[in-house]
């Protein structure tokens, strides 16, 4: 069960940090195929993060957790690209360089907010899942009390 916590759990991780990748790195066209090599590392260690675990529900726990955590980068991403579309595509020489800054930095702005809607939402709900899955069980010790002598 561990394997396949790792193969599912790990290829939702990888669809993300290939998500998180690729919209950070989408400026730059010398990282064509980044996304994919970044897909695969991270299914691989999703695999291996579940098969070092003690049972199914820990591996399950981390990996949810981790998938929260890269839920909450999706924002940060767009920054990053709305940062990189500006420094390699807005030239400062033409007229209309600042109308095109700022037509850049509204869409980034738009990007960034579904973004940060949909990664907010997406990392609630992985933390959530996370946090209830692989729980070890709760002890509870109740201590006897001594009656009192009137």
């Amino acid at each position: 069960m561990k394997v396949l916590a790792g193969i599912v759990g790990g290829l939702v991780l990888a669809l993300l940090v290939m998500t998180v990748f690729g919209i950070s790195n989408a400026a730059l066209p010398e990282s064509a195929g980044g996304g994919a090599i970044a897909f695969f590392i991270a299914w691989i260690i999703g695999l291996v993060v579940a098969i070092t675990a003690p049972r199914a529900g820990k591996a399950w726990r981390r990996l949810l957790i981790t998938s929260g955590v890269v839920s909450f980068m999706l924002p940060l991403a767009g920054i990053v690209f709305t940062g990189s579309h500006i420094v390699k595509n807005v030239n400062p020489s033409t007229g209309h360089s600042g109308a095109e800054a700022a037509g850049a930095l509204i869409g980034g702005t738009l990007v960034s907010g579904f973004l940060g809607f949909v990664g907010f939402f997406l990392g609630v709900i992985f933390c959530m899942v996370g946090l209830l899955v692989g729980r070890d069980k709760q002890i509870v010790y109740v201590q006897a009390t001594l009656p009192e002598n009137h």
